[in-house]
């Protein structure tokens, strides 16, 4: 884990961009997180995945920019974290690069050795997007980038999610935002790209869709052959979300599993939130977007942890397991973040 947002906005404001530098290693058996000394410039909204066959990670793009006002810097530099050696290095590319950019989605194809890129937002003005729809894939055994030139291709977005079905490899593309998401509608359109093809298609879904989503994550479930969609924020009367979709890609049919919060009665006005705002699920974790995400290498389950909350940044995660459609606890959060999940006499839900 690297980075990100340490700031934590006061209701109706907007808080000083506190970007970090930090990185850490979850150790998976005892739940315990180590530091890592050296690391990439500080940033947040980047995307970083695993390259299991070369037993690393990837960091890409992202953003910074010192206090609450005046431009962002955006990167596109290129990073890898070697877990043999647990260090960091940077990686020197050819090509044609994608141009500097945040909120990104990328995946790894692991059968080519292929990072693939869609999108992101190219503004440095924080009070504006300027959201991307072009396709970048890098070779990593060249460490060479080339444009994918597709017929057809996804409108301009950021906040998306992006899984790959390495056995078909195919990447799909779920939801996200255009120039307008700060406020919304969000885009609901879900898109897939053939990589054999170099083809974008858009895919006409059916059955128990999410709401348009923001700062979602995605996965493949390979023995299942669907996508898996968690959390983020949406355009309806909830926001954020600790629900999880399913979309059949043989049938092009979305589910919702029998989990999360649902909505209670409204909000009255903004950021005040009774303890009954929502239905609570005990047994799933709090509501968030713009998380931390890992999937398992199978394909059975995932990490998700961290991210922006109801009322301010979360600092718990947890694992979730596909087959047994059971949460359980890596760090539980703190009762000051967790109101009725872990007490009876919340005055209300950020209070």
């Amino acid at each position: 884990m690297f980075g990100g947002d340490t700031a934590v906005a006061p209701c109706g404001s907007v808080a000083a961009a506190v970007h970090d530098g930090g990185s850490f290693l979850l150790d998976v058996g005892c739940g315990d997180f180590t530091p890592v000394d050296q690391a990439p410039p500080a940033r947040a909204r980047h995307v970083m995945l695993a390259d299991r066959a070369r037993n690393r990670a990837l960091l890409f793009g992202g953003r910074t920019r010192k206090g609450g006002s005046g431009p962002y810097t955006l990167f596109a530099d290129l990073w890898s974290f070697d877990f043999a050696k647990r260090a960091w290095s940077e990686l020197a590319t050819q090509g044609t690069a994608p141009s500097p950019r945040a909120n990104l989605a990328a995946a790894v194809d692991d059968a080519r050795g292929e990072l693939v890129v869609f999108g992101g937002n190219t503004s440095t003005d924080g009070l504006a997007f300027a959201p991307q729809n072009d396709t970048f894939v890098l070779d990593l055994a060249t460490s060479t980038w080339r444009t994918l030139d597709t017929p057809a291709r996804p409108p301009a977005r950021l906040f998306h999610a992006m899984a790959l079905d390495a056995a078909s490899r195919v990447a799909w593309v779920v939801s996200g935002g255009d120039k307008n998401a700060f406020l919304g509608p969000f885009l609901r359109d879900v898109w897939k790209l053939d990589l054999a093809s170099s083809t974008w298609t858009k895919v006409e879904t059916n059955g128990d869709a999410p709401l348009g989503l923001i700062n979602h994550a995605a996965m493949f479930d390979s023995v299942n052959k669907r996508v898996v969609v968690f959390g983020g924020h949406d355009d309806g009367q909830v926001g954020n979300q600790n629900e999880i979709y399913t979309l059949d890609v043989a049938t092009a049919a979305w589910s919702r599993m029998p989990l999360g919060d649902s909505l209670n009665k409204p909000s009255t006005k903004a950021c005040v939130f009774a303890p009954d705002f929502t239905t609570i699920d005990k047994a799933s974790p709090e509501r968030r977007s713009a998380f931390v995400f890992a999937p398992r290498a199978d394909g059975q389950g995932f990490f998700a942890g961290f991210g922006k909350g109801d009322c301010g940044l979360l600092g718990d995660s947890h694992w979730f397991s596909l087959p047994t459609r059971r949460w359980s606890p890596v760090r539980p959060s703190p009762v000051g973040l967790s109101c009725l999940r872990a007490q009876e006499t919340c005055a209300g839900l950020c209070g």
